[in-house]
């Protein structure tokens, strides 16, 4: 494989890095992507969790985008994997305003919704169920600590708000208190509330002025709606199998799922000969 125009590559984790089911990334994809890095791509996480969340990530990355584009890190001297995080450099945050986010805290809490709650400096979550939880455990999420959502409202930086509601219960609780702000869904069981304007693109256009890198030299990998922008940035978006139709359409190309080690059979040679035919729009 030998891709000298691909100088960044970006990867969600959940769906597209991470099958739901077995919850640990293929060999096939690992070796994959640290090849592609031997070869000088630089190597990339996008995803809505925080990065103190990331856990099941084996191989070194130059950088992640977090919470949905709310936190942008870069490794400055290198490849860092996950646990070491204090080689990892915060070059952006976007957080919501303070009144705003109190707002939201008083609807969570007043109603009793189940939400996880992302702040500066960690995930926490208020008014667990069992329902919850095995989601949790479904997405292979950390253990969930669960504290005080208004009192984090007061005393942290909320980047994000995910509210396990339907999109019914979404628009009906909190439409008078999203001014400035946006919602999104990579499931159906909850949304993330963020800054409005804020999705993995805007991390991923900060990465790229970073580092000289045009979104014609880059490549995405993913699979939910929280993926579309990107997919459609990059200059290749590559879907996943399980994608909805709507993912897909969005894409230039469609692999296999995660379970099916998607990432490394559009890496492969072969598999890119034989991919042309598939044209997502």
């Amino acid at each position: 494989m030998n891709n000298p125009f691909l100088k960044a590559a970006f990867f969600d984790i959940d769906g597209t890095l991470v099958p739901y089911d077995t919850r640990h990334i293929s060999q096939a994809d690992c070796n994959a992507i640290e090849a592609l890095s031997q070869q000088g791509t630089r190597i990339f996480i996008v995803t809505g969790r925080h990065i103190c969340d990331i856990d099941n990530i084996p191989f070194p990355v130059n950088g992640a985008v977090c919470g949905n584009g709310a936190f942008t890190y870069v490794v400055n001297d290198g490849c860092a994997h996950f646990f070491e995080r204090d080689r990892f450099v915060l070059i952006d945050e976007h957080p919501i305003p303070k009144q705003q986010a109190m707002k939201i805290a008083q609807i969570i809490a007043g109603n009793q919704i189940p939400s996880g709650v992302i702040t500066h400096t960690r995930t926490l979550f208020g008014n667990l169920t069992q329902n919850v939880l095995e989601f949790i455990r479904r997405v292979n999420m950390p253990t969930p600590k669960e504290d005080d959502i208004i009192k984090a409202a007061i005393n942290e930086r909320i980047h994000s708000f995910c509210p396990f509601v339907s999109p019914e219960e979404e628009e009906t609780l909190f439409k008078d208190v999203l001014q400035g702000l946006n919602t999104s869904r990579w499931c159906e069981e909850f949304c993330d509330i963020n800054v409005k304007g804020l999705d993995k693109v805007l991390g991923i256009k900060k990465i790229l002025g970073t580092y000289h890198i045009s979104p014609a030299e880059i490549i995405a990998f993913g699979d939910g709606f929280n993926d579309i922008a990107m997919l459609k940035f990059a200059g290749l978006g590559i879907a996943m199998g399980t994608a909805a139709d709507e993912v897909k359409s969005a894409a230039d190309y469609i692999t296999a799922s995660a379970c099916d080690s998607g990432v490394s059979k559009w890496l492969s040679p072969l598999y890119i000969a034989s991919s042309h035919a598939n044209v997502a729009g």
